[in-house]
Order: C-alpha cells, then sequence, then structure tokens
C-alpha cells in the first residue's frame, strides 16, 4: 500500500459532486474502494464486510459493488436511511414513471396542503418554506414503492437542510441572523425537483438485499448478536470522540427526521426525536453514568494533559469504545482484517492520540498491525481553527487522518 506513492492516499482530486446528501464527516469513497481493492487481491477468501458505524453508508456501498454481504450499523435511523438507498437503490422499471407522477402530486397540491406541524417547527423554519415542505412531503407520500419513496426521502432531507433557519458553516443546530433568514431565496421545490431528476441514474439498481444487513442501534448491543469468528472483514470510521464534542451527527439529523414519514425508517428507539440532543447522547461517551470498562491497558497516560473536567468525557468515551473493540475482536474471523481510518482530536488544545489507543487494544485482543498508512483530510468543511480555549485562543483541528490495519492471530 504504501508504493502508491507519498500524497496518493490524500485523494486530493475527489469531491463527491453528486451526493444525495452531504453528511458529516463523510468518508473518501475512492479511498476506502482501494483499501477494499488491495485487500481481496491477497486474501480473495472474503465474503462478507461489517461497519460498526456505517454513517452514510460509504464502506458498505463499496463492498456491496464488490458483491460482498454487507452489514452495517449506526444508531442515527437518517444514516440508515441514506445507507439503504446506497445499497438497494431504485428500480429501473418504475423510477422515470414514479419521478413523473411525482411533479403532478406537487402541481396538485400547491395551495391545497395543510401545514405540517412539530414542536417549535416555526424557530427552524420560515412560513412559506414551512408550506412548500408540507407539498413535497405529502407528495413523496403518494409514491406506492417504499424503495423509490426511501430515495425522495433521502433528497427531501438535503432539501430541508439547506433550507432551514440553521447555520451552514457548523452541524450543531444554531440559528442564522435574522436577517439572513429573511433574505433567503425559497426556490425548495425547484431544488428539490432537480435533484431528484438529475440523481436517480446513478441508484438504478438490480440489488439482492437478501445480501444487505441493516441495523439501527447501538452498536455495542447489535454486535453482542454476533457469532464468534462469523465477519470476514471489518472496515469502519469509528467516531474520535463522544458526539457532543466532535461531530454533531444527532443534531444535524434531527430536522430531517422530524419531517420524514417515520414508517418509512428502520425501526428505531422513537423517543430520540423528543429532544434535539438525544442521539448524540445515545452514541458511545454521551452516557455519563455507565459502569467502568475494566481492561489491563492503561489510558491515563494518554489523557494525563486534559483538565480533570474535559477528561472525565474523554474517559466515558473511551470506555464506552473499548467494549464495542472487543465485539470487534471477537466476532472477526481468525485470519482476517480490521481496517480502521482514525484521528487524533484534540481537547484542551491537547492532542488525544486514539491510533496509539486502538494499538493497544489490537494488541489486547490478538490482531497484528500489519500497516498504518497517514493521509492529509481534503476538503474539510470544519475550519481549521475552531473553538477557542481561555488564555490560548483558537484551537486547530484535525488534519490528518490515519488507516490501521490489523490481522487477527
Amino acid at each position: 500500500m504504501n508504493s502508491y506513492g507519498k500524497d496518493y492516499w490524500d485523494f486530493t482530486e475527489y469531491r463527491d459532486k453528486k451526493a444525495l446528501i452531504k453528511y458529516p464527516a463523510m468518508m473518501v469513497a475512492p479511498m476506502q474502494e482501494q483499501l477494499l481493492l488491495d485487500i481481496l487481491e491477497f486474501d480473495p477468501d472474503i465474503k462478507n464486510i461489517l461497519d460498526p458505524f456505517a454513517g452514510s453508508g460509504t464502506v458498505l456501498a463499496a463492498g456491496n459493488n464488490l458483491n460482498l454481504n454487507t452489514y452495517g450499523i449506526d444508531i442515527n435511523p437518517l444514516a440508515i436511511l441514506i445507507s439503504r438507498v446506497k445499497l438497494e437503490g431504485v428500480p429501473e422499471e418504475n423510477i422515470r414513471e414514479s419521478i413523473a407522477q411525482l411533479k403532478t402530486y406537487i402541481t396538485l397540491f400547491l395551495g391545497n396542503t395543510d401545514l405540517f406541524e412539530f414542536t417549535n417547527i416555526r424557530k427552524w423554519f420560515r412560513e412559506d418554506i414551512i408550506a412548500d415542505l408540507s407539498i413535497l412531503r405529502k407528495a413523496i407520500i403518494c409514491e406506492k414503492n417504499k424503495q423509490i419513496r426511501r430515495f425522495f426521502w433521502v433528497c427531501f432531507a438535503d432539501t430541508i437542510r439547506k433550507y432551514s433557519n440553521t447555520r451552514s458553516t457548523t452541524f450543531k443546530l444554531h440559528v442564522k441572523e435574522k436577517e439572513k433568514i429573511e433574505t433567503m431565496d425559497n426556490d425548495c421545490i425547484q431544488y428539490f425537483v432537480n435533484k431528484v431528476s438529475t440523481l436517480y441514474i446513478d441508484y438504478i439498481k438490480e440489488t439482492d438485499k437478501t445480501n444487505i444487513n441493516l441495523f439501527t442501534g447501538n452498536s455495542l448491543e447489535i454486535l453482542k448478536n454476533f457469532s464468534d469468528n462469523s465477519i470476514d472483514l471489518i472496515c469502519t470510521s469509528p467516531p474520535y470522540g463522544d458526539n457532543h464534542t466532535t461531530v454533531t451527527y444527532g443534531q444535524y439529523s434531527i430536522l430531517p427526521l422530524l419531517w420524514i414519514d417515520l414508517n418509512d425508517l428502520d425501526e428505531f428507539d422513537v423517543t430520540m426525536l423528543e429532544k434535539f440532543t438525544a442521539i448524540d447522547r445515545m452514541s458511545l461517551g454521551g452516557h455519563y453514568n455507565l459502569e467502568q470498562f475494566e481492561v489491563e491497558i492503561v489510558y491515563n497516560d494518554l489523557i494525563k494533559e486534559i483538565s480533570e473536567k474535559k477528561a472525565k468525557k474523554v474517559v466515558y468515551f473511551i470506555n464506552d469504545y473499548c467494549k464495542v473493540f472487543e465485539e470487534l475482536a471477537r466476532i472477526l474471523k481468525k485470519g482476517k482484517r480490521l481496517v480502521l481510518t482514525l484521528g487524533n482530536r484534540r481537547v484542551d488544545n491537547h492532542e488525544f492520540p486514539f491510533d496509539i489507543l486502538n494499538d493497544r487494544l489490537a494488541n489486547r485482543y490478538g490482531l497484528i498491525e500489519e500497516a498504518k498508512l497517514t493521509r492529509n483530510i481534503q476538503g474539510k468543511r470544519m475550519p481549521v481553527k475552531v473553538s477557542n480555549i481561555p488564555n490560548l485562543g483558537s484551537v486547530k483541528s484535525m488534519s490528518k487522518e490515519y488507516i490501521k490495519i490489523y490481522r487477527k492471530n
């Protein structure tokens, strides 16, 4: 893998211009595809792949394209919806007719649709935009084919994010300045129709859905249902810390989830929709009353520079993550590989060496490091300088990622 050259894994030219939705911290698709191709070249006897933190399904889509049985887990129902659309696609025999019918419904419902409502909806959407989004929602529900509806819902979720009153500079829910809300153009119907009409061609598939296994929920609990030594390849990018202080996937997703018909989402704990921070609190490190994970590895030296108050959150995340890693090591077949894309976040302006923690966990559970690749993060939406720390000023965000490949003895 090092033979490709120093900057090969940066994929500097890659931009996903046809993304269904710009999900936070999306993995670089061609990088993951190349990783899988190289691993399969050395080990062609791989039949299935697991991503326990699936996100928007980049790894799963790459594995599915290589005819692997895919297993994906994510606590966020929007992430699973996006992954399902990427994997299952839309049926060629119906999609064009469905899009034409969708446009007809939109025309019929103009001026003839009750406003959709949920708590504080007018804080997050202008009245005219609520009216137009309500029309789109009603039109999508009229579609009879569930695969196509799901495709429409993801395009709708992207439209919701674009025309909400939230700032686009952060994944957290912050209301824009009043002037920006008032002067925002409302062409959300046209935006949605254009998105559906241009992107569907990339999602036409003849998919064997028996090869697709997606689960919405806590990775640790779901992984416990997998048999020992049952997975040929685990490939994932785990969260680098608790969602509250790294990437707030839940806050990013909550507004679309409040609009989407729950009947078209995989089954999940609907209490996650009761508070805007609930999904993030249910994610790794979000529960602050979990039992300590008793392991022989010592991570105190990894957090000794962090203040006691902030180190506490890091410890909660580590405890949760250690439990998941133990399950991954259990279900991975002997001789097979765990591939992690990792980043070392900064806490209190000190780098937390997440890569070293994973080396220690690998060593504990009998996994040997086969390769380590370093890549420069390209096209970050988050600024290079982020939150201010008293007496220190702005703090640099991550600029590098590491790909660690471990093999189970």
